[in-house]
């Protein structure tokens, strides 16, 4: 996100904001972090996943 956020460190902190909703919204309010979401799953299947639907709610509020 850093990268693509070009320095624009309020649009990373967005993005980040995001993402971690569109995993929260689907595994729930445990979920304590991107990172830490990341670190939970064995393969990159579900994160990549999860980051399309992010993609979703990002174009949805005009990121």
């Amino acid at each position: 996100m850093r990268k693509g956020a070009g320095g624009d460190r309020g649009l990373e902190v967005d993005a980040a904001a995001v993402v971690l909703d569109a995993i929260r919204r689907r595994f729930g309010d445990h979920v304590e972090s991107v990172p830490a979401f990341n670190d939970a799953h064995g393969t990159d299947r579900i994160p990549l996943r999860m980051l399309d639907q992010a993609a979703g709610l990002a174009d949805a509020r005009g990121l």
